[in-house]
């Protein structure tokens, strides 16, 4: 879908179709040049003056064909054109790459604030509850005024913080659908929407860099393909001082016989420039800046790409350790909840005290939502540096990539 419908894919896929045409472009000989002359047309008094049908027997008629060979030129302009297909081509799959792992994370949004929405509409309910039996005992004088009036504004926290939850989950689904160009729907139910999130811990997933994922990302491919173009282009450069040859052949009809001159005859010429001034000086400082551009951006995004899954492997590594302790909160908090509801049903606690019970709980279910997320967004970025993600059988068979030598 993104392969097909992302708009900043398609402008990347456009791109590479057009480098592909620039390819066939260098591949194509440069055209034939072909002119006609009609001279020694007469003007005035001819020689000699008796000569009849002056402008029927005193010009010539000519015609001729040039072409340009050049000179060690061709290999090294095709080959930078190849290689700038290539660098098209798996910036297109870099492109494609960027948008998937910001579609997932849009996901992952997605699914937090969904879960996040659906226990704090717990927590509205239960809040709910609790300020129907405040209410009720303060009219029989058994609390103070004062602590209605305090879960009276908690209620409202917890109606704004549902609310803002429910907002963000259609900013992450507004988000989404920004990026495949299509709607995204919701999680079926909160629960699959955790199991979505949790997966992210569980997957198998690399502790450290690896030369295969320097080979595995598009992004450094393309930056080959760039230096590969750039040394070709220099390679041009400085080519450039070798002369190119225009070969020329005429054929000449004179009519002028009268003054002895051949009536059909042929010629044969070479045209070499001169390469005084530009020797492609210009050019060969544009390449060697593009080599060191894309030498330094190569190592920059190498060097980044291992810190970056380092850091979040250490990331998901705390994220998993924080979970066993959260486990262990909820088992402890559920444990009081399930107790105080057993209590309240033997008449040993108040039903206020078993809903704060729900309450405490449900809050440790917010903390847990959120470091699903963190675990899930490290496993992300870990997914992204080492590019291990899905590539569409269409970016590997479409014409833009036909076109390219490798």
């Amino acid at each position: 879908m993104l392969w097909e419908q992302s708009p900043e894919v398609i402008d990347a896929r456009a791109a590479a179709a057009t480098a592909a045409s620039e390819l066939g472009h260098a591949r194509t000989l440069p055209n034939p040049q072909l002119d006609f002359t009609w001279g020694t047309i007469p003007i005035g008094t001819t020689n000699p003056r008796d000569l009849h049908d002056p402008v029927g027997n005193v010009p010539n008629y000519g015609v001729g064909i040039s072409e340009l060979i050049e000179l060690g030129k061709r290999g090294p302009r095709t080959a930078a054109a190849a290689a700038q297909v290539a660098q098209a081509r798996a910036q297109a799959l870099a492109t494609l790459s960027g948008r998937f792992f910001a579609l997932l994370a849009a996901i992952g949004d997605l699914a937090k604030n969904q879960v996040r929405a659906a226990v704090l509409g717990g927590q509205v309910r239960a809040g709910e509850d609790v300020l129907r039996i405040e209410r009720a005992r303060a009219a029989k004088g058994a609390t103070a005024g004062a602590d209605v009036e305090r879960s009276e504004v908690e209620q409202m926290r917890l109606r704004a913080a549902r609310d803002a939850a429910l907002s963000d989950l259609e900013r992450a689904r507004g988000a989404c659908a920004a990026i495949v160009a299509a709607p995204c729907p919701k999680f079926p139910s909160y629960r699959q929407a955790r199991q979505f999130l949790r997966a992210a811990l569980r997957a198998d997933l690399p502790r450290a860099w690896r030369a295969e994922f320097e080979r595995r990302r598009p992004d450094v491919a393309a930056l080959d393909a760039a230096l590969r173009a750039a040394d070709e282009q220099a390679t041009l450069a400085r080519r450039r001082t070798i002369p190119d040859v225009t070969v020329r052949a005429d054929y000449t009809y004179d009519t002028f016989v009268a003054s002895g001159n051949q009536r059909q005859s042929a010629a044969l010429g070479i045209q070499v420039p001169l390469p005084l001034f530009d020797r492609g000086q210009a050019d060969l400082q544009a390449a060697a800046a593009a080599l060191t551009r894309a030498r330094g951006a190569r190592r920059a995004i190498v060097a980044t790409a291992a810190e970056t899954l380092a850091v979040a492997a250490r990331r998901r590594d705390l994220a998993a350790s924080r979970v066993e302790h959260m486990r262990a909160a909820l088992a402890m908090a559920r444990a009081v909840r399930r107790s105080m509801e057993g209590a309240a049903r033997e008449g040993g606690v108040s039903q206020l005290e078993v809903l704060l019970a729900r309450r405490a709980h449900q809050e440790l279910l917010l903390d847990r939502a959120d470091l699903d997320a963190d675990a899930y967004d490290a496993a992300l970025r870990i997914r992204e540096a080492a590019a291990l993600f899905p590539l569409p059988a269409a970016a590997t068979t479409s014409p833009e990539g036909d076109a390219s030598d490798g």
